[in-house]
């Protein structure tokens, strides 16, 4: 068990001391109590620790990075005791580089079956793929909530189906191993 925390997009030092913090919250971290912010992170950077986390009591936030992918492969279940902007859960935005290649493609949240409160919020990632072929209400707990997926993944290659074929078009990425 690790701390969370609730900094938002502000963020303290360079992008080294952003990783550097990440990595002392969160190596061998399996259940965060509280939120997960990974804010301003570069593409250079190993992000491997984070696939031990299982379990975020508060929210994640997934903003302004260059990543290609999150290695939260593990996570099963966002409580959404806390929100991010007062009914968010899971908040992903402008996670790209404009001026180059550089951006998170595939969120592989391939374990996530349950966001138990709040809604889920993802937008304005220029080359994120498959965050439409997700069955979002089928994780989110509160059926009043209406999941705010757009402006993503312009320039996705899907060359015919965005999702396996044995998925029956809900997946988290373009292989068998990543139907939901």
């Amino acid at each position: 068990v690790c701390a969370g925390t609730l900094n938002g997009l502000s963020v303290t030092g360079d992008a080294q001391h952003q990783y550097q913090t990440l990595h002392k919250m969160y190596n061998n971290c399996e259940i965060v109590m509280g939120n997960l912010e990974i804010v301003l992170i570069d593409h250079t950077q190993d992000l491997s620790f984070l696939q031990t986390i299982r379990e975020v009591t508060g929210y994640i936030l997934i903003a302004m990075n260059v990543f290609a992918s999150l290695p939260l492969q593990n996570l099963r279940v966002i409580r959404g005791t806390q929100f991010y902007e007062e009914k968010f859960a899971l908040f992903v935005l402008l996670n790209y580089n404009p001026n180059t290649t550089h951006a998170l493609r595939q969120l592989g949240l391939n374990q996530l079956t349950e966001i138990l409160a709040g809604g889920v919020y993802i937008e304005k990632n220029a080359q994120l793929c498959h965050v439409d072929t997700v069955e979002w209400r089928d994780i989110m707990r509160d059926p009043r909530l209406e999941p705010l997926v757009r402006d993503n993944g312009k320039a996705c290659a899907w060359g015919g189906a965005p999702c396996h074929e044995s998925c029956g078009g809900h997946c988290w990425g373009p292989g068998p191993e990543d139907c939901q």
